[in-house]
């Protein structure tokens, strides 16, 4: 086996053919490791100076059976930069695809850690995120004794299992369920909305108007709720070319949403369809139902109903944080960890494992005083 690096969009694009066909045989893919998803993402972002082209190909006889798909992003503050190995993209999940079948994916990935370490000094920290925990990646970090401590818990994903129920009137049944639906006719009635799915050649004008629904929820949540540290994802440059990108004409974006008699975005959901699992990974309503309680369950409820209809997708992956509000709908959940290493061969990089160490101990110690005053 041997390595090659990717550094440049010409060199991203051939790859197109092996990464699909990887993509396709590895049961760890999901859409936020697709061939379109991460090159239309960098396809914006490369315009930022501060992130470079840092693809892993590992190769078996010319064939490609394992890629890496990083990049390595350049992180300042007034005093001090950083240069962090890392993901291409942002979502939920991610992982290396490697070719599955001939028992060789812990040869493979040995290949491309070999060659993150041969590469070391391009990076200060090595950081992976959001790996589930079944992925082969997340198990090669966990039984390898030079990477097991890094490895730390990050979020949970909480998963409806559409398919395990035999009909929507079965699962429509529980406690809770009936429920949601009194707050369903309580909306209906107020309000007589409409359930709308949009997907396909609808995207390019759904964007613009789910784009402006979020940007004005920022606006209420920091205003009105003081909600200062809320943002949106909108509102950034290259994301939004991205999205764009990526909405258009895409089968695999879909848009749920409820709209009230002006054809107005009460509120809305966005997934990716994948391999038959809905990957649902922003949301938002507009300010003026802020009142309302149980908007996401109305929403919810006229989407089960959809998918169970119209036969789409095996699951529903509500997406990262483990609200209380996605636990009333399913106690399944994936788990995901996060790695983050720093690289103690430089100088720089024991400079900031120190500074982080000490930042940890100060909000730690802040905590232990706060807990005190209050026992006090």
């Amino acid at each position: 086996m041997n390595t090659r690096i990717v550094t440049d969009m010409e060199g991203f694009q051939s790859l197109q053919e092996d990464w699909e066909r990887l993509e396709l045989q590895d049961p760890d893919a999901t859409y936020y490791s697709t061939f379109q998803f991460n090159y239309f993402w960098w396809k914006t972002h490369s315009k930022d100076p501060g992130k470079r082209l840092f693809i892993v190909c590992c190769f078996l006889d010319n064939r490609v059976v394992g890629i890496a798909p990083l990049m390595i992003r350049r992180d300042r503050s007034k005093l001090f930069s950083c240069s962090t190995l890392c993901f291409i993209g942002q979502g939920d999940y991610f992982t290396f695809l490697l070719e599955r079948g001939g028992g060789s994916e812990i040869k493979i990935l040995k290949e491309l850690f070999g060659a993150f370490h041969a590469h070391d000094s391009l990076w200060d920290k090595f950081e992976l995120t959001h790996l589930t925990q079944e992925s082969q990646l997340l198990h090669y970090l966990l039984r390898h004794e030079q990477y097991n401590e890094h490895v730390q818990y990050l979020t949970s994903c909480p998963v409806i299992p559409i398919r395990e129920h035999e009909t929507y009137e079965r699962l429509s049944q529980t406690k809770d369920f009936i429920k949601m639906k009194k707050t369903r006719d309580k909306l209906r009635k107020q309000v007589n909305y409409r359930f709308k799915v949009v997907t396909g050649e609808q995207n390019a004008e759904i964007y613009d108007r789910v784009a402006r629904v979020h940007r004005l929820l920022k606006e209420y949540l920091q205003t009105e709720k003081g909600r200062s540290e809320r943002r949106s994802l909108f509102e950034n440059e290259y994301t939004d070319e991205f999205l764009r990108r990526l909405f258009r004409n895409n089968e695999q974006v879909v848009v749920f949403m409820l709209e009230d008699e002006r054809g107005e975005i009460i509120n809305y959901s966005i997934c990716y369809l994948y391999k038959d699992v809905l990957y649902d990974w922003n949301s938002g309503y507009a300010p003026e139902y802020s009142t309302f309680h149980g908007l996401a369950n109305v929403l919810m409820i006229e989407t089960l109903e959809h998918l169970f209809k119209e036969k789409l997708g095996k699951r529903l992956d509500c997406g990262a944080g483990s609200y209380a509000w996605k636990f009333k709908w399913t106690s399944r959940f994936n788990v995901n960890y996060t790695f983050k290493m720093w690289n103690l061969l430089k100088a720089r990089g024991r400079l900031y494992r120190f500074l982080s160490g000490f930042k940890t101990m100060l909000q730690t110690a802040f905590i232990m005083t706060g807990m005190i005053e209050i026992m006090l």
